[in-house]
């Protein structure tokens, strides 16, 4: 358990919260069984040919399951869901830099093909 905390790094940046200068603070990586509920929650394989992702699902399910520190409550759908869209935003655009799904699909693709993705190439 203490590796665990040792291996995850929280990351914070600045972030302007009605006016009042205020910091976030979010986990750069979460726990594989974590993140596999997150991607089984967002994405249907019914018709492998044809995956359909929960993008939004998936932003929302993230930023419950990462955040540490903000100027409301973290962890609460209903703060997250009443943020200004220009505040969940900018708190997207930092979180999904260490969360991006498509680095989560790749691995998904290769486990499903047996083939590795080189170079964002299939």
């Amino acid at each position: 358990s203490v590796l665990l905390i040792l291996l995850m790094a929280i990351k914070s940046f600045d972030f302007d919260y009605d006016g009042t200068p205020s910091t976030v603070e979010y986990e750069d990586d979460i726990t594989f069984g974590e993140l596999e509920a997150i991607l089984q929650n967002c994405i249907d394989l019914g018709d492998i040919s044809q995956p359909k992702v929960d993008i939004p699902k998936y932003r929302f399910q993230i930023l419950l399951k990462v955040l540490r520190k903000a100027p409301f409550n973290v962890g609460d759908a209903v703060a997250i869901r009443n943020l200004k869209n220009t505040q969940a935003n900018k708190i997207m655009q930092e979180v999904m830099k260490d969360y991006p799904l498509v680095k989560f699909l790749e691995a998904w693709v290769e486990t499903f093909t047996g083939l590795q993705i080189k170079d964002g190439q299939k």
